[in-house]
């Protein structure tokens, strides 16, 4: 057994409808999974002077290769592994390049193998083999198929029987829609006994028994060669009326377009790939010790929880879902702290994050002067369901008043403002205005295009005189942390206010509006003077007057990197000091009101440092926590700091809040 890295490894991960991971350190040591849990076997063979070895999965009839060593890097996740007289070296690449949204949005991943010792036999060939159950969620389905071909390759392909496009909004859960495609010398749709034959004599035939479950088997006879994985969802978003395909078939281009793409560009995508990796590796070299591998445990999962997609007015939208937390479309407060990744790779991708947000925000429905929370639940952008009301009224909506919001695709957008939809007590008033107005402040830095801003800047205005008139000392309500409860006087969301109002500060300097620059600067600065008076000296408490109490601050991270300063980097280094002294095994508890953490407002807490120690020492429990914990599933972002154990949230875009030590080398944030 080679060593753990990760709890889990990534395979083939497209968006949050196509998964696909190893939860085993050995590769062939378990089936592969989806992000939710729900097993998706694929298969992985070597046929070798008459016998049938597997590299993945475990296959009746086949023995078992010996894997001799695992590691990751930004894009892929590679192995290796020994047989009788050979050796073979597999990488399964996702190439979600941030920084080339053609590639990142073609829903096709490689599997590359090359035999790197040993003499090929007369049979040798190499093949993967996928179930039907990608096919469908939990329940089988009536599954077809077949196999088209192409030029110099061959796609074997299947799909429900019964498509239903968009059908399911849950959030554990993998499609029972779309077309999955598996690409190479050749390829086949066979049943269980089409798969038996290859096993126990290396033989590919068109061979279907009736009742049997369906399997995709491709295969290759090079000494080195790839795979194509592919998922079409036909359909990718309901975006309030607009039904929009992914990004790559914005243009009228088909699945065969993307698998001819991905051909075509091959040495060009895995290129980039790997130059987009050296890169990555020199950078995280001089924030510290092994940062490198929670930049590439963080990468893919953060690209891969979202779906991009192009409205009818050719505005771009990057929109997450929300994993294992309620499933929601386009949430801000995931968003939010997943910024710092794109920030430093695509800060476009930042706009298309909030374009949604910006629109609802205008609509009927939405009678708030605070900014939305959602834009609905994935993939239906239909109106926030977050908060709301469950009134016992013939126009209520007959949904609960939590943060667990039921998944639907209700037509709330199209709802008049005197449908009162919404709990007011359910939602996030100054986190959300905070959350927007630093992110279209750290867009704009970051090279982003400022029209959005421009646009919008009414809005803006709205939400920046909410922070100023409740910022200081939040009534009771709910944050980013909605799951530990209503808090008032939250001090770490006063420091987000001040933070957001700072970054409005930075958005009129950007569009040459100086004067207003100026008196919001002014107003920063007071605002942080009677905060520091209300907050006292020494360690600061999770909420005003709170004796003997602490938060981790991450929400004074962006008053340090636009420049500000205002909360002080004496009060940083006070306060980092004490998060590494407080830290249990697996990183500094969240606040003192539980043990349980989170890894990227770990990894933001580890960005206020100046000292390279001490930031070393906030983020390698985090380290520690991924080779350690017991929860085998993908990079999951809330856990108890002592066992290690999950609590809930996995395979969600807010590692890529993990990327904020490099943004802070990276500079590019400062503006004084």
């Amino acid at each position: 057994m080679t060593k753990r890295i990760l709890p889990a490894y990534p395979l083939w991960l497209i968006d949050p409808l196509f998964s696909v991971w190893s939860k085993t350190d050995d590769l062939n040591a378990g089936d592969t999974v989806f992000w939710t849990g729900l097993e998706k076997r694929a298969y992985g063979l070597v046929r070798w002077n008459g016998k049938t070895y597997s590299f993945m999965g475990r296959r009746d009839g086949a023995l078992p290769l010996e894997q001799t060593a695992c590691s990751v890097s930004a894009f892929s996740t590679d192995y290796t592994f020994r047989g009788d007289g050979f050796v073979i070296k597999v990488r399964f690449v996702s190439p979600l390049l941030p920084n080339d949204l053609e590639v990142l949005s073609c829903p096709v991943c490689y599997t590359e193998y090359e035999v790197t010792e040993g003499e090929l036999p007369a049979d040798f060939s190499v093949a993967l083999v996928m179930d039907e159950e990608f096919c469908y969620n939990g329940e089988r389905a009536w599954v077809v198929g077949g196999v088209i071909p192409q030029k110099g390759y061959e796609a074997a392909y299947f799909t429900r029987g019964r498509n239903l496009l968009c059908s399911d909004t849950s959030d554990m859960v993998s499609p029972d829609w779309g077309d999955v495609y598996l690409a190479a010398k050749e390829a086949w749709l066979v049943s269980e006994a089409g798969i038996a034959l290859y096993v126990s004599e290396g033989r590919r035939e068109y061979l279907k028994k009736d009742c049997e479950r369906l399997f995709l088997l491709a295969v290759n006879t090079d000494r080195k060669g790839y795979f194509m994985t592919a998922y079409d969802e036909k359909l990718s978003v309901f975006y309030f009326g607009e039904w929009l395909k992914g990004y790559f078939f914005r243009s009228g281009k088909t699945i065969l377009d993307a698998l001819d793409f991905s051909r075509e560009k091959h040495e060009e995508v895995l290129a980039a790939c790997a130059a987009f990796d050296e890169r990555l590796r020199a950078d995280c070299g001089k924030v510290g010790k092994d940062y490198y591998l929670l930049a590439c445990a963080s990468l893919r999962q953060s690209v891969g929880a979202h779906v991009l997609v192009e409205n009818k007015k050719g505005e771009l939208l990057f929109l997450s879902k929300e994993n294992n937390s309620n499933g929601c479309i386009g949430t801000v407060d995931v968003s939010y702290p997943s910024i710092p990744l794109f920030l430093l790779y695509n800060p476009a991708l930042v706009n298309a994050m909030m374009q949604g947000i910006y629109d609802f925000a205008k609509m009927p429905v939405w009678n708030y002067d605070f900014a939305p929370h959602d834009l609905g639940t994935y993939p239906w952008c239909a109106g926030q369901v977050y908060g709301t009301a469950n009134r016992e009224d013939k126009y209520c909506c007959g949904m609960h008043a939590t943060w667990a919001s039921p998944r639907t695709n209700q037509m709330l957008y199209i709802r008049p403002a005197a449908s009162d939809v919404y709990d007011k007590n359910c939602q996030m008033p100054v986190e959300e205005c905070g959350n927007m107005l630093v992110m279209q402040a750290a867009a704009i830095l970051a090279g982003a295009d400022k029209s959005l801003a421009k646009k919008n800047f009414p809005l803006l205005r709205q939400w920046v005189k909410y922070l100023e008139k409740y910022g200081l000392k939040p009534e009771n309500q709910l944050c980013t942390d909605d799951f530990a409860g209503h808090l008032a006087g939250n001090v770490n969301l006063s420091v987000k206010a001040l933070a957001g109002i700072e970054g409005f500060c930075v958005i009129c300097r950007a569009l040459g509006k100086d004067a207003l620059a100026d008196t919001y600067e002014e107003k920063a600065r007071v605002f942080a003077e009677k905060f520091k008076q209300r907050v006292g000296d020494g360690i600061m408490p999770l909420a005003y007057g709170q004796k003997d109490t602490f938060s981790v601050k991450y929400n004074i991270l962006f008053d340090k990197l636009f420049g500000f300063d205002l909360i002080g980097s004496d009060v940083c280094e006070r306060e980092t000091a004490y998060y590494i002294e407080k830290a249990g095994r697996y990183g500094i508890a969240l606040d003192t009101r539980e043990t349980y953490t989170k890894a990227d407002w770990i990894l933001w807490a580890a960005a206020l440092t100046d000292d390279p120690a001490k930031c070393e020492a906030l983020y390698a429990p985090v380290l520690r926590f991924l080779a350690e914990t017991p929860s085998r599933v993908p990079f999951g972002d809330w856990y108890y700091s002592v066992r290690g154990d999950i609590v809930h949230f996995i395979n969600r875009s807010v590692v890529g809040g993990c990327f904020a030590p490099l943004l802070k080398l990276s500079g590019k944030m400062r503006v004084k």
